[in-house]
């Protein structure tokens, strides 16, 4: 039972970089996906769309791709981020990203009809707050038992969420945040660089949100009521760079499942990126075990995971990145090329081997 992986957003001269993907998987066994398709270069800040394609036979074949939310920003809109609401609707966050030094924001729409169709942008940070940067990470939009939806946030080095009880008609954000103190031993960072949490909801209601840092480790901090206040910061002892990770409750165990980039940083880096590794905690998050590599290849950049389950599969989507040879790992020109986003299918039961 060996993961099936395959580049689904291939690169091409039109569209030199495909990456953050995001799949939804629908009631009647439909697979959305969603993705960053930047068509104006390969920088985090070229043009870019929220694509889509779909999957009719679990991700065996795909249709056509089509532009999901068309960039209507001064630089992009991207890092999708798609999840099933409870009365069958399809939620959408992304960002919209005006320029690259203070107008970032996170946007809200929702499809009522099977994805066929999205509505209108809802705003999730409110006007009033300008200049405001900050996004939210892909595939990391969740809906609580409670029926709250909940979008882990980053305004610069702090850590907060979007909340929403009415579907995401409004939204409100956390009153208290939380950061982690730097500078970080591994990068020339002002503070320790709290950025691109995700969260999910342990068993008994409370929120888990995890994040990187300039650290050398994850982080994490917890919420119990819902991301409306946020505890202070804590040390995961989860080795990583400054890149973010991929957390999921896998439904046929109940276990917690995590993918990250588990490699000691470098210094003054934001790698290595490299390999792509996975765990399972069966405490909710606070310990982790069944350490694996699902991506072992350390010559190619593996970064921003993440999770979907249908039946006894998992899914994890990722970015594909080249290493740049004459500046292994440098601080941008290793993110010239994430020219391809590939899929993971899963069995389950081969994290516990």
């Amino acid at each position: 039972m060996e993961p099936r992986i395959d580049i689904v957003c291939p690169y091409s001269v039109e569209w030199p970089r495909n990456s953050e993907g995001s799949i939804a998987v629908l009631h009647d066994g439909r697979w959305l996906l969603a993705w960053s398709g930047f068509y104006g270069g390969f920088w985090d800040d070229s043009p870019a769309h929220i694509m889509g394609k779909w999957s009719h036979d679990k991700g065996e074949t795909w249709s056509d791709p089509f532009i999901m939310k068309e960039n209507d920003a001064e630089r992009c809109v991207a890092s999708a981020s798609l999840a099933v609401i409870d009365d069958g609707s399809i939620g959408l966050v992304y960002c919209h990203k005006k320029n690259e030094t203070d107008e970032c924001r996170p946007f809200f729409q929702k499809s009522s009809d099977e994805g066929r169709n999205f509505g209108t942008d809802k705003t999730m940070v409110p006007a009033t707050m300008t200049p405001w940067y900050g996004g939210s990470l892909n595939g990391s939009l969740f809906q609580m038992s409670t029926g709250r939806l909940v979008a882990p946030i980053y305004p610069p080095q702090t850590v907060m969420a979007a909340y929403s009880d009415d579907a995401g008609e409004s939204w409100e954000l956390s009153s208290k945040t939380t950061t982690v103190e730097g500078p970080g031993p591994y990068y020339a960072y002002p503070s320790g660089g709290a950025a691109e949490p995700v969260a999910f909801e342990r068993r008994d209601g409370t929120l888990l949100f995890i994040f990187r840092t300039a650290l050398g480790t994850l982080y994490a901090a917890e919420s119990a009521d819902g991301g409306e206040t946020l505890s202070d910061a804590y040390d995961t002892g989860l080795m990583s760079p400054r890149a973010p990770c991929a957390v999921g409750r896998i439904p046929a165990t109940g276990d917690i499942l995590i993918v990250w980039n588990r490699a000691r940083p470098l210094p003054n880096d934001h790698g290595p990126r490299a390999p792509l590794t996975a765990a399972i905690s069966r405490d909710e998050g606070m310990t982790w075990e069944n350490v694996k590599d699902l991506e072992p290849d350390r010559d190619t950049i593996n970064t921003y995971a993440s999770l979907a389950f249908d039946g006894d599969l998992v899914l994890v989507t990722y970015s594909l990145g080249q290493v740049d040879v004459d500046d292994k790992w440098g601080t941008k020109t290793s993110f010239r090329s994430l020219p391809a986003l590939k899929l993971a299918r899963v069995p389950y039961q081969w994290f516990y081997e």
